[in-house]
C-alpha cells in the first residue's frame, strides 16, 4: 500500500494508536498538525530535524501543531532529538507500528500536514526541499507572520533525499 496522499482524508489521525513517552495513549491533536514519522537511525531524519526544528520556531504561538512521531523508544528518541537540538513535541509509534501500517509508510521521514477536519493538506516522503518550505510558509501563515527563509544562505541542502 502506498503512503496516503494530499486530499485524501483520515479521520484516524487524531485517534490513531500512538502514545507518549511513558506509553500512555496520546490525546487527539487539537488544529492543523504536521505529523512527521522518524526513525533515529534515519540519514534523512538526520538531515531534515534541524529544518523541522526551524519550522517549530516559526509556528511558535499560531495555529500549526507539530508533531514527531518515532518508530523507537524513548531513550533513543530523547538523545536523539537532544543531540540535533530539536524540541519538537514527540509521540510514539512502537512495534508493531500500527499507525505507520494504516498509513502505508515504508519510508522515514514522513510528513503529514492534516487540517482540522483530518484531510491531508500536503504530505511527503523523504527530504524535499520544497515540501519543507511549503510547511514554513503554512507555519509563517497561520502564526499572522511574514514568511521567514527556512534555508540560510551558504547551506548546501539537497533539493531532495530519498528515506
Amino acid at each position: 500500500m502506498a503512503a496516503l496522499e494530499t486530499g485524501r482524508v483520515v479521520r484516524a489521525f487524531p485517534k490513531m494508536t500512538l502514545s507518549d513517552s511513558a506509553c500512555n495513549p496520546a490525546p487527539p491533536a487539537a488544529g492543523e498538525t504536521l505529523y512527521v514519522f522518524f526513525k533515529t537511525t534515519c540519514p534523512t531524519t538526520t538531515l531534515s530535524w534541524p529544518f523541522l526544528e526551524r519550522i517549530r520556531r516559526i509556528a511558535e504561538g499560531g495555529g500549526l501543531r507539530l508533531l514527531a512521531v518515532s518508530q523507537d523508544g524513548a531513550v533513543e528518541t530523547e538523545a536523539f532529538n537532544r543531540r540535533l537540538g530539536v524540541a519538537v513535541p514527540t509521540l510514539y509509534d512502537l512495534p508493531p507500528w500500527r499507525a505507520s501500517e494504516a498509513l502505508g509508510l515504508t519510508t522515514v521521514p514522513a510528513f503529514f500536514l492534516v487540517d482540522r477536519e483530518g484531510m491531508i493538506r500536503e504530505s511527503a516522503l523523504g527530504f524535499q526541499k520544497e515540501r519543507m518550505e511549503a510547511f514554513a510558509a503554512r507555519a509563517a501563515e497561520l502564526a499572522g507572520r511574514p514568511q521567514e527563509r527556512l534555508f540560510r544562505p551558504g547551506e548546501s541542502v539537497p533539493a531532495i533525499k530519498p528515506g
